[in-house]
C-alpha cells in the first residue's frame, strides 16, 4: 500500500487522482504480433487500435530507424481459427502478408508497391513459409468455400501466378509447416476433433519431390500417444527439433537418424498453448545451443540450452514475462518481453553476456516508476485440497494514502482461454487502476498454462467448477489477509474469463459485489453448437461430449442460474464475434435485467472476439470505471462518460 508520507493527501481508495489517463491506457494498447528476421533485418507486425485496429508491418532498419511498410487501406491479420497469427513472412527482402479485409496473401517487393498474390476466394491463410527452390510459398489454408465446416490443410502458392494447390488435408487441423534448409523435407503439426493443440497432436514429416508433391508421409509423434507436440524447427544439419509435454512439461526433443529423443526436460514449460499461429518459444542458435523462454510457476526467464548435455543456463535479463516470440540472430536473441517495470517491447539480448537493448517499443505512454505497482506472487488453498496461484498488485500512488484501517476495492481478473496465463509484468491498464486506489488480483486458476501439464489438465471435465472455485478462493484469501475490502470486490474477465465472471456471480452469489463480463459464455451448450470450427468440440474435453453430458452443460451454464445472481453486472460484446456469438451476452443481460438486478449492456458493431479499435477500448475502460464507481459508492475525480445502468 502507499506509504505514510506527510505530504500525501489522505483520501479513500478509489478517490485518488492519477496522472495516468484513459487516453494513456488506450494509447499504450499497441502490441507486437508477428516477428520475422530476414538476413539480419527485423520485421514485425504491430496492432494499432489508434488506427482502427489495423495491423501495420514495421521494418527495423540496420541504422536503428523504423519504417512503416503498408499504405492506408491494408492491414496484416490472418483470421484462420479466428485467432490468426502468422500473418507475415519476410524472405530475401520481400514481405508476404495476409490482408485482413480479403484474407488474400499479398506481396511487397523492394522498390514496388504491395499487390495481391492469391486470387479472390473464400480461403484464409496463415503461417507462411518460403520454398524458394520451387518458386512458391507453403501455408496453412482454411477453405470456407463449401457448405458446413471449413476445410483446413497445407497449400502451396505459386509465386508466378498465385495459384493455390492443396498439399495435405488429412486432419481437421494443421499448423507450423516447416521446410528443412535443403528443401527436401517438410514437417508440420496436425490434430483432430475433439483435441485442441495443447491436448494431443501429431508431428508429421514428408519428403518433398522436385515437383513439390509430398511423399513418404510418416508420424514422428502420434496424437494417439495423448501428448501435445508443437513448434517443429529444423537445424542447419537436418536435425528436427520440437516440443512435447510427454515428460509433464513442454520439453525440447529432436529427431535425427530416424529416432526421436529427449534433449532437455527443465523445471518448467518451454512454450504455451498454441492459440495463435507461428508461436516460437525457442530457436536454434548454432550446432551446440538453443535459446528458449522457460516458464516456472508462472514466471518466465530466458535460458540457453546445451544441445549435447541438455543442461540450461539462465541469461541475465530483467524479464519476468516473455511471449512466444523468441528468435536467434547470430549470437543474440530477439525476444518480445516485459518486466515489472516495463511493458512488452522487442529486445535484442546478447547470449554471451551484456545488457539487453530495446530493438522496438510500441508507441504509447510510459508509467512513471513511482506508479508501477509490482506484483506479489500468491498461492492459496482452494477446493479439493488443491492450491491455486495469482499475482496481487497493491494500490500505489505516491501522492495519496488511504485513511487508517481502510481496505482497497479489489478487481479480480480471470484470464481467457481458459488455458492462457496471467504474467507478472507492468501494464498501463493495471496502473490505471492501482494508481486510483484499486487492488488487482490476477488469477492463474487450474487450467492455466505455465505450471506444468498436470495443472493445465486439472480443468478437464471440471470447467465451470475448479476454475470458478479458484477465483472465488483468491478473492476470499485477499479479504482474509487484509488486502481487500470484502464489500467492494469485482470479478472481471473476457471470453472464458467472462464465463468465470458469470459463473461466479451465479453459483457463488455472495463472493463478489460486482462483475464485468466481456464477451463471456452464458449458455455452454448453445456455444458448442454455435461457435467456430477451431473450438467446436473444445467443451468435449472441458465438460464432456454431447448429448451425453447435456445435464452438466445446463448445470454449469450461468444463464440457467441467472435467478441466483445478486451482484450488479456490466456486459460488453462485439457484434461480429464468431467465437462467442452476441446472443450469449444478450441472453444473460436480458435475464439479469428481468430479475431487477442493476445491469448494463454495451455492444460494439464491427468488433469481433476482443476489441481492436481505440474508441471501443476507451469506452470499455470508462464504462467499467463508471460502473464500479457507482455500485461501490466511490467518488472518482475523473470525468467519466456515463453508463445507463438498468434497475439502479
Amino acid at each position: 500500500m502507499a506509504g505514510e508520507d506527510k505530504e500525501q493527501v489522505i483520501a479513500s481508495y478509489g478517490a485518488w487522482a492519477s496522472p495516468i489517463t484513459v487516453a494513456d491506457a488506450v494509447g499504450a494498447a499497441r502490441g507486437i504480433a508477428d516477428v520475422e528476421i530476414d538476413n539480419g533485418v527485423v520485421w514485425l507486425s504491430e496492432q494499432r487500435p489508434d488506427e482502427g485496429g489495423r495491423g501495420q508491418i514495421v521494418r527495423l532498419r540496420p541504422d536503428g530507424a523504423t519504417e512503416d511498410v503498408l499504405p492506408a487501406g491494408l492491414s496484416a491479420r490472418s483470421r484462420v481459427h479466428e485467432y490468426g497469427g502468422g500473418a507475415i513472412l519476410a524472405d530475401k527482402g520481400h514481405i508476404y502478408f495476409v490482408n485482413d479485409a480479403d484474407q488474400r496473401i499479398w506481396r511487397d517487393r523492394p522498390g514496388g508497391k504491395p499487390a495481391p498474390l492469391t486470387g479472390e476466394s473464400k480461403q484464409r491463410f496463415a503461417d507462411i513459409v518460403a520454398d524458394g527452390g520451387r518458386n512458391r510459398l507453403i501455408a496453412v489454408v482454411e477453405d470456407h468455400t463449401g457448405e458446413g465446416e471449413a476445410v483446413n490443410g497445407l497449400a502451396a502458392i505459386d509465386l508466378t501466378d498465385g495459384a493455390v494447390s492443396m498439399l495435405w488435408r488429412e486432419s481437421d487441423f494443421v499448423a507450423a509447416p516447416r521446410l528443412s534448409a535443403d528443401g527436401s523435407r517438410l514437417a508440420w503439426i496436425a490434430w483432430d476433433h475433439p483435441n485442441m493443440p495443447w491436448d494431443a497432436t501429431a508431428l508429421y514429416v514428408a519428403a518433398v519431390g522436385g515437383d513439390g508433391a509430398l511423399s513418404n508421409v510418416f508420424a514422428i509423434a502420434s496424437a494417439k500417444d495423448g501428448f501435445s507436440v508443437m513448434q517443429p524447427c529444423w537445424a542447419a544439419d537436418g536435425t528436427l527439433y520440437f516440443l512435447s509435454d510427454a515428460p509433464g512439461d513442454w520439453s525440447l526433443y529432436r529427431w535425427r537418424g530416424g529416432a526421436a529423443e529427449l534433449v532437455a526436460h527443465l523445471d518448467g514449460d518451454i512454450g504455451g498453448p498454441a492459440w495463435n499461429f507461428r508461436t516460437r518459444a525457442y530457436d536454434i542458435v548454432d550446432d551446440r545451443r538453443a535459446v528458449a523462454a522457460l516458464t516456472t510457476n508462472g514466471m518466465d526467464l530466458l535460458v540457453t540450452i546445451d544441445l549435447v548435455t541438455g543442461t540450461a543456463r539462465p541469461v541475465e535479463t530483467p524479464f519476468t514475462a516473455i511471449q512466444q516470440r523468441v528468435l536467434a540472430d547470430g549470437r543474440n536473441a530477439v525476444v518480445l518481453a516485459a518486466s515489472p517495470d516495463e511493458g512488452f517491447a522487442l529486445h535484442r539480448v546478447p547470449l554471451d553476456g551484456g545488457a539487453p537493448s530495446v530493438a522496438y517499443a510500441p508507441a504509447g505512454a510510459v508509467v512513471p516508476a513511482s506508479f508501477a505497482a509490482h506484483p506479489h506472487a500468491l498461492s492459496f488453498p482452494t477446493s479439493d485440497g488443491a492450491t491455486a496461484h495469482a499475482f496481487y498488485y497493491p494500490p500505489l500512488n505516491p501522492g495519496y494514502a488511504a485513511p487508517q484501517g481502510e481496505k482497497p476495492p479489489l478487481i479480480v481478473l480471470a484470464h481467457g482461454g481458459p488455458t492462457a496465463a496471467s504474467k507478472a509484468f507492468l501494464t498501463i491498464w493495471r496502473a490505471y487502476w492501482t494508481s486510483r486506489g484499486f487492488a488487482i488480483l490476477d488469477v492463474n486458476y487450474r487450467g492455466s498454462s505455465g505450471f506444468g501439464r498436470a495443472y493445465r489438465k486439472a480443468l478437464d471435465g471440471r470447467w465451470g467448477d475448479a476454475d470458478i472455485a479458484d477465483v472465488v478462493a483468491g478473492a476470499r484469501y485477499c479479504v482474509e489477509a487484509g488486502l481487500a475490502d470484502g464489500a467492494r470486490t469485482a470479478v472481471y474477465g473476457g471470453s472464458a474469463g467472462g464465463y468465470v465472471v458469470l459463473a461466479a456471480l451465479a453459483f457463488h452469489p455472495d463472493a463478489f459485489a460486482a462483475g464485468v463480463n466481456l464477451f463471456g459464455i452464458s449458455d455452454i451448450e448453445a456455444l458448442a453448437h454455435d461457435t467456430h470450427k477451431f473450438e467446436a468440440h473444445y467443451t468435449d474435453t472441458l465438460i464432456g461430449p454431447l448429448p451425453e453430458a447435456r445435464d452438466i452443460y445446463r448445470a454449469r451454464s450461468p444463464l440457467y442460474a441467472a435467478d441466483q445472481i445478486r451482484a450488479p453486472l456490466l456486459t460488453l460484446q462485439g457484434l461480429d464475434d464468431k467465437a462467442v456469438p452476441p446472443s450469449q451476452s444478450q441472453a444473460i443481460y436480458d435475464a439479469v435485467k428481468a430479475k431487477g438486478i442493476p445491469t448494463a449492456y454495451i455492444a460494439f458493431p464491427g468488433e469481433g472476439h476482443g476489441f481492436r479499435k481505440a474508441e471501443n477500448q476507451r469506452r470499455t475502460l470508462t464504462a467499467t470505471h463508471y460502473f464500479l464507481a457507482k455500485v461501490f459508492g466511490l467518488q472518482p475525480p475523473d470525468d467519466l462518460e456515463p453508463v445507463e445502468i438498468d434497475n439502479f
